[in-house]
């Protein structure tokens, strides 16, 4: 149709003789907000990534404002007018704004880069998408949602017509979301087709026009947003019904107190935090950007130094020893799965035996029982992956989510503090990891579940603990009453509430 600025029809992609996408399909008009929704490793990344240059497709077309577009190099497909941002940057730390914004298409003016006119035209490209700040800033001192306005800033420098933004939200406020959805507007008002990938499906339903779904690698359906639930994108995801109600936990000993917390200070950021946690409890961790929510959990294992106050675990006050406190059985899942979590550029086995060297050196390293070990947690944790030699940089965020869950699950710990354990991750994938979260819970162990998600917060958790700038705002019983509305309030009270 003459309105579409972009089809791809029956596109097919293999790795390692395994095929990852499967004729599929996917249409953008002009002016159009289209969401492409699907499980990690349903073929989202693959599809886009075939689309920006970066994989070469063996079947399919893909048609841009009415012209076919042979396979290209990354830079040609730029050039034509598709531009995606990544939720990993694409940025030069060390230069400026504008140097970022024309870097490999520098305006020249007598064999030199005319940086005067490259400073005036991206200050055009900064206003459209209202960032704030100096085109000599560099990107170094900027916030990560300026950085993203740099990248959507540096993408219509382009004539971009397809913009591609991965994951946007995932990393930033929700003021700065709505800032972000209000750019979005603008862009669709230009005539730019937006295609926006998200697992956070009430924002798609705020800011989608229609939505394409997609399972395993094939299309399932395009619907439009304003005839659809998020009952029904989740179905058409998972090929399931999925449950977010309040699950009991049989498991629970509020008898037997494993860990207490008793008035912990780390600078300004954890301020007189007590609470206990208890034998086959999740206790879930609630509160707003900046409450100081990681830095708790990373003062209680003894990565941030505390200034005063006690941890005791099974009775006897534990130290500030990291490696220590690993070994007597109370790990960290961090939240950063990229830069803490995982070496990306090592296999799903190494990175599952790396805290698990003890057992796995005899004295030296067993590799047949590593390769074992993990093939068993890559089979029980469902993780996608062609084999347990494959580097964990090739594996989708809920995949290498998964990896990290099994390093500590073969630590064999007592207490597990999950930090957001599903950010960026689907829905289908959530269900997985909470009933890991349960089986743990199940054979014994205790859980700290850091999650700025209040759906999964209500769902997962005993007791809710509410943080507010570094302090305790309350922590109440979620007996299933317990509402979003409720708990968003004591997140924001100004000072303390009830305990229970």
């Amino acid at each position: 149709m003459q309105d579409n600025i972009l089809e791809m029809r029956d596109i097919t992609k293999s790795f390692f003789g395994v095929k990852v996408l499967k004729n599929a399909q996917l249409t953008v008009k002009k002016g159009q907000v289209h969401i492409l929704l699907g499980e990690n490793g349903a073929g989202k990344s693959t599809l886009i990534k075939i689309l920006s240059g970066a994989y070469a497709r063996e079947e399919g077309t893909v048609i841009l404002d009415g012209n076919e577009m042979p396979p290209m190099p990354p830079g040609e497909v730029i050039k034509a007018g598709v531009s995606v941002i990544y939720q990993e940057f694409n940025l030069v730390p060390e230069m400026s704004v504008y140097e970022n914004i024309f870097l490999g298409k520098e305006i020249v003016k007598g064999g030199r880069v005319d940086h005067k006119k490259e400073i005036e035209e991206a200050k055009k490209c900064m206003d459209r998408v209202g960032l704030d700040c100096s085109p000599k800033t560099l990107i170094s001192e900027l916030s990560v949602a300026k950085k993203q306005l740099v990248e959507i800033a540096k993408a219509i420098s382009n004539d971009v017509k397809i913009l591609v933004l991965d994951e946007p939200t995932a990393a930033i406020t929700d003021k700065e979301t709505e800032m972000l959805f209000n750019i979005i507007r603008e862009l669709k008002k230009q005539g730019i087709g937006i295609i926006y990938i998200s697992h956070r499906l009430s924002e798609l339903l705020e800011i989608g026009d229609v939505c394409t779904v997609m399972r395993d690698g094939e299309y399932i359906d395009t619907v439009n947003i304003k005839d659809t639930t998020e009952d029904e994108l989740t179905r058409l995801m998972v090929g399931r019904q999925v449950s977010f109600e309040k699950l009991e936990n049989p498991h629970l000993k509020k008898d037997e107190v494993v860990l207490s917390v008793k008035n912990l200070n780390y600078k300004n950021l954890v301020r007189n935090v007590s609470f206990d946690l208890h034998k086959g409890e999740i206790l879930g961790f609630a509160g707003l950007v900046g409450a100081g929510r990681t830095e708790t959990a990373k003062t209680i294992i003894g990565d941030y130094k505390k200034d005063s106050g006690t941890v005791i675990y099974k009775g006897k006050e534990i130290g500030t020893n990291l490696s220590e406190n690993i070994k007597n059985g109370i790990v960290y899942l961090s939240e950063d799965r990229k830069d803490e979590g995982l070496i990306l550029m090592h296999s799903v086995a190494e990175n599952i035996a790396l805290p698990n060297l003890p057992k796995l050196c005899k004295p030296f390293l067993n590799r047949r029982k590593e390769r074992s070990v993990s093939k068993d947690y890559i089979k029980s944790l469902k993780i996608k992956t062609f084999s347990e030699l494959t580097d964990a940089k090739n594996l989708s965020g809920g995949n290498q989510q998964k990896v990290v869950i099994a390093k500590w699950l073969y630590s064999d710990a007592d207490i597990y503090i999950f930090d957001e354990p599903t950010r960026g991750i689907d829905v289908g994938a959530r269900d997985e990891i909470y009933n890991i979260m349960y089986d743990l819970i199940a054979k014994g162990a205790s859980i700290i579940m850091i999650s700025s998600d209040l759906v999964e917060v209500l769902k997962m958790s005993d007791r809710v603990v509410v943080m507010r700038e570094g302090r305790i705002n309350g922590i109440v019983e979620n007996d299933g009453m317990l509402t979003q509305e409720e708990t968003m309030k004591m997140e924001l009270a100004e000072e303390e509430k009830h305990e229970g």
